[in-house]
């Protein structure tokens, strides 16, 4: 059976929304949500290596959601006590996220579920398809993000 390149991107489309089923939807490690490991992995991250403040600004632009589905998402970890707003002393217009003490294990527990899970994913594609497959994520991402925004390529077309 063959597919015209429309086939490809259905099942492309599926394949991708399959995916994202699975890892957001089933809670795959320790009760956090998907925006909660993801929120949890920057924060960890850049205390890790940097040390730099971690603003709701910057979460909004790397998580590509609006800035009240961030505040939901911080208001709901402040409550699990996984993090801490605190006004900055440079500039005190601005909120910077932190980690608490004792939510950096919890991330690094949910990591390590995260880690069995690929494992698992490497062991079933091998070393030369998990590579292929990483490699082909990031220029899908890629290609996404040298796209311009659908909402002014819809206002230019009217």
């Amino acid at each position: 059976m063959t597919l015209s390149s429309r086939g490809y991107q259905e099942e492309l489309l599926q394949a991708w929304i399959d995916m994202s089923l699975r890892i957001r939807g089933n809670r795959l490690v320790s009760g956090l949500s998907f925006n909660e490991i993801v929120i949890c992995r920057i924060l960890y991250e850049r205390q890790l290596h940097t040390a730099e403040p971690v603003t709701a600004t910057e979460l909004c632009k790397r998580m590509q959601l609006l800035k009240s589905q961030i505040n939901k998402i911080l208001t709901s970890m402040e409550q699990q006590e996984l993090i801490e707003r605190v006004r900055s002393s440079g500039d005190r217009r601005k909120i910077e996220i932190r980690l608490k003490p004792g939510a950096e294990q919890i991330y690094l527990q949910a990591h390590e579920r995260i880690m069995v899970i690929m494992e698992e994913v490497c062991a079933h594609l091998g070393m030369q398809q998990s590579c292929q497959l990483t490699a082909l994520l990031r220029q899908a991402v890629g290609a996404i993000d040298r796209m311009p925004a659908i909402e002014a390529k819809e206002e230019k077309d009217q």
